[in-house]
């Protein structure tokens, strides 16, 4: 066959083939919509949304969601547009699917947001609370199952546009005559670029997604940006699963919490991503909560914990103000929970921000009456770098119980000297003290500061010191009103221009025991003591860079295979070791 003859044959073969196809395309995809029809698969657009960004899209939104739950459930898919909108409620079995290139924009009208008392939300703690203020966000769930949240798009709540970001915000939350700087404590004389900025007078919406006494909840890689107020809270929840979201807020806005949990149990948050002024993670009152493989940043505290039991965080990278945060007031009880695997870098910042650059932070109040507790916290393998120490703070009626600290390596480096200057060399106990002047205030700064704690144990710390620190750095560990204490692995000293201080200093306690210690170059005296009763073990420590071993050289710890200070000043503990009765 020659080739015009080939060439003809083909072109027929083709044109009978797709004549043949037509009817049969035609015919799937009729069967492919109808799939879809009964998977309750629908476009938002063909309920009326515009999706321009100009016109106010709730009333269609609220009308696709309830044609969807009313179907019986199924998906309610946004293609690529912007969506303005005020406050618009989630039913039960629905899932918002935000396509790439979709926003939801919160609209910058208030009156174009619901009340707390429309939508039955209470301003109690915890209790089905919507952040700050008397309006409801952008998106509310209460009472439903079966709700989820996907997609590529964004969800943005205008945060921006609710302050006055030429004004600082300041709260009396504390007295500043109690403070290492008195009246010039936060002084805007210092910057007050750090933030927080204050509010509009007109006021601002809620949390911008609230999912209230909600079952089965799933949000799943979308990004939520730009909030006015908490980004997303789940309250009094049951089995939640947060994945491969994005949170992008404004560093400079105040209460613009990234995740808030309240009251919710079996909630699992993995491989976010999370930017926010205030708390990253606030947990309160919640059970079986597990935070794996996020990036936090922060200007108040990474991971904020209160009341929670039963719960892991794991592979964290944070860049905070505060790092992680533990508080108990009252009757909260916080026990079995685990922090492993977390680098992190703090830092002070000039501002109305809770929190002085404490990598871990732990504080009780005084109790009001039996049961408030923290216990059985477990923090290993942790490398932080800040501008100020690890601080745990008890009371005599609420000690911290049975804590550990594994495998943590420390280095606190100088703040800038306008900010430390402004804030530096101080405790901030705001949220667990019961006094203004015991809210902020001047306290020299260890490397690890522990007070009214009982079955403390150190293992493996190593804790290094940058130049050019500010004088009110002192000891390496200082712990007071202190039982059980075991400190094993230590290498450091106290800080560089703290004079008489000690890598080690404890004060008014019972019960301790130093092992496999090393004292690191530099170390003036490594261990002092103060009315420290039930002396234990001292033994096998590398004590031959320090100066002194001992003040008062004389001790009741039974003393072996130490390595001393070759200044004859070490000969009391010398004589000591070789009168103990050999074993």
């Amino acid at each position: 066959m020659d080739h015009q003859k080939k060439s003809a044959c083909l072109k027929l073969l083709v044109v009978l083939t797709a004549g043949a196809l037509v009817p049969a395309m035609r015919a799937a995809q009729a069967t492919a919509s109808d799939d879809l029809k009964a998977a309750h698969i629908l476009n938002v657009r063909d309920y009326g949304v515009v999706g321009d960004g100009k016109t106010l899209d709730t009333p269609a939104i609220a009308k696709a969601i309830k044609a969807c739950s009313e179907a019986g459930g199924g998906t309610l898919v946004f293609p690529p547009g912007e969506y303005l909108a005020g406050t618009f409620e989630l039913l039960s079995n629905v899932t918002l699917q935000l396509e790439a290139g979709a926003v939801i924009r919160g609209s910058k009208d208030l009156a174009d947001y619901g009340s707390l008392a429309e939508y039955g939300f209470g301003r109690i703690y915890g209790v089905d609370s919507s952040g700050e203020g008397q309006k409801v966000g952008l998106i509310v769930a209460r009472n439903a199952k079966n709700i989820a949240i996907v997609g590529r798009g964004a969800i943005d709540g205008s945060g921006d546009d609710f302050f006055d970001f030429a004004t600082p915000h300041v709260a009396p939350d504390f007295e500043a005559r109690y403070t290492r700087q008195g009246k010039d404590f936060m002084h805007a004389k210092f910057g007050t670029d750090d933030g927080p900025v204050e509010i509009k007078a007109s006021g601002r919406p809620g949390t911008m997604i609230i999912f209230a006494n909600c079952q089965n909840v799933l949000v799943r890689d979308v990004t939520l940006r730009n909030a006015p107020n908490w980004t997303f809270h789940l309250a009094n929840c049951e089995g939640a699963v947060v994945s491969g979201i994005h949170i992008r807020n404004n560093l400079l806005i105040p209460n613009n919490d990234g995740i808030d949990c309240v009251g919710s149990r079996n909630i699992r948050f993995s491989d976010g991503d999370i930017r926010a002024g205030d708390d990253d993670f606030a947990i309160v009152g919640s059970e079986n909560v597990t935070v794996t493989n996020c990036t936090l940043v922060s200007r108040s505290s990474a991971i904020r914990l209160e009341d929670t039991r039963y719960s892991t965080f794991q592979n964290l990278v944070i860049r905070s103000n505060r790092g992680i945060g533990i508080y108990q007031r009252g009757r909260d009880v916080t026990e079995n929970v685990l922090f492993s695997d977390i680098v992190m870098e703090t830092r002070l910042h000039t501002g109305h921000w809770w929190g002085k650059s404490e990598p871990l932070y732990i504080a009780a109040s005084p109790g009001k009456g039996a049961g408030g507790r923290i216990r059985a916290v477990r923090f290993s393998n942790i490398i932080a770098e800040g501008e100020s120490g690890i601080l745990v703070y008890g009371s005599e009626e609420t000690p911290i119980q049975d804590l550990a600290f594994d495998r943590i390596k420390l280095r606190i480096k100088p703040s800038p000297q306008r900010i430390s200057d402004a804030v530096g060399g101080n405790f901030d106990l705001r949220w667990t003290a019961t006094r203004l002047e015991e809210a902020v205030f001047k306290h020299d700064i260890p490397g690890v500061f522990c007070r009214y704690v009982e079955g403390l144990k150190i293992h493996g710390l190593e804790l290094e010191w940058a130049d050019n620190l500010p004088d009110y750095f002192s000891h390496g560990i200082q712990c007071e009103n202190f039982r059980n204490l075991e400190i094993d692995g230590f290498q450091g000293r106290q800080a560089p221009k703290s004079g008489q201080t000690a890598a080690i200093a404890l004060q008014h306690g019972s019960g301790v025991s130093i092992r496999n210690s090393q004292a690191a170059e530099g170390t003036a005296t490594f261990l002092s003591l103060s009315d420290v009763t039930d002396q234990r073990l001292f033994v096998n420590n590398d004590l031959a860079k320090a100066r002194k071993a001992m003040e008062p050289a004389k001790s009741s710890f039974r003393l072996y295979g130490n390595i001393l200070p070759a200044e004859a000043k070490a000969k009391p503990l010398r004589e000591r070791a070789r009168s103990q009765p050999k074993r």
